[in-house]
C-alpha cells in the first residue's frame, strides 16, 4: 500500500461510516466493484484515479489539486465545515432526546430529576461533543426510542446519571488555548524552496 495516500483512504471510509452506506450500496452508486471498495479500503490495493473520482462523488465528495500554499486554508474550512456538521448532529440527538424525555413520567423518578436533566440538555446542545458523549446521548435514545414508558428505572437512572457527566465534563473542562498566529496564510514559503 502507498502509505502518502492512507489518508485519502480514511476519508472516504470515514464518509462512507458517516453517510451509513455499505461498501454494495457505494458499489451500486459509484460503479466501483464492491471487491475493489473492500480491497482500498483494507490497503490491499492501490487506488486508481478514476475509481478515487467515482468513489469521492458518490459520497458527495470531490477530488481537486490544490496549490501547496493554499492547502492551510482548505483545510481550515474543511475543519469548519466538519465542526458544523457536529455540531447539528449534537442539536438533534439532544432534541430528540428532550423531546423523548419529557414524555417520561414515572413515579421511580422524580419529576424534578427529569427537570433538571432537561436543563442539562438544554445546556449540552449549544457545545461540541466529543465522539463518546455524543454516542452516550445516542444510546440514551435508543433506549427511548420504542417504549419509553415502559423503561426500568435503574436504565433510566444510568442514563440521567451519563448527561450529568456529559454536562459536568463540559461545564468544567477549560477552552482550548487560543492561538496567538492566524489559521493560515498563503503568503507563507514552501518547505520545497529553502
Amino acid at each position: 500500500m502507498n502509505h502518502a495516500i492512507d489518508h485519502i483512504i480514511a476519508a472516504l471510509r470515514a464518509a462512507r461510516d458517516q453517510k451509513a452506506i455499505s461498501q454494495r450500496e457505494l458499489s451500486a452508486r459509484s460503479g466501483v466493484p464492491q471487491a475493489k471498495i473492500s480491497r482500498l479500503e483494507n490497503g490491499a490495493v492501490d487506488v486508481q484515479l478514476s475509481s478515487l473520482v467515482s468513489l469521492a462523488r458518490a459520497l458527495d465528495l470531490d477530488v481537486e489539486l490544490a496549490p501547496r500554499k493554499a492547502l492551510p486554508a482548505i483545510k481550515a474550512i474543511i475543519r469548519s465545515t466538519e465542526r458544523k456538521a457536529i455540531a447539528a448532529a449534537t442539536r438533534k440527538e439532544v432534541s430528540k432526546l428532550a423531546r423523548a424525555l419529557q414524555g417520561v413520567r414515572t413515579p421511580l423518578i422524580p419529576t424534578p430529576i427529569i427537570e433538571q436533566t432537561l436543563n442539562h440538555l438544554r445546556m449540552i446542545q449549544h457545545f461540541p461533543l466529543a465522539a463518546d458523549q455524543l454516542e452516550a446521548i445516542q444510546r440514551f435514545n435508543d433506549v427511548l426510542k420504542h417504549k419509553p414508558l415502559e423503561v426500568d428505572a435503574a436504565t433510566l437512572n444510568h442514563h440521567i446519571r451519563m448527561i450529568s457527566r456529559v454536562r459536568n465534563q463540559l461545564a468544567h473542562t477549560p477552552p482550548p488555548a487560543l492561538a496567538r498566529k492566524p489559521a493560515y496564510s498563503l503568503e507563507e514559503e514552501d518547505d520545497d524552496n529553502a
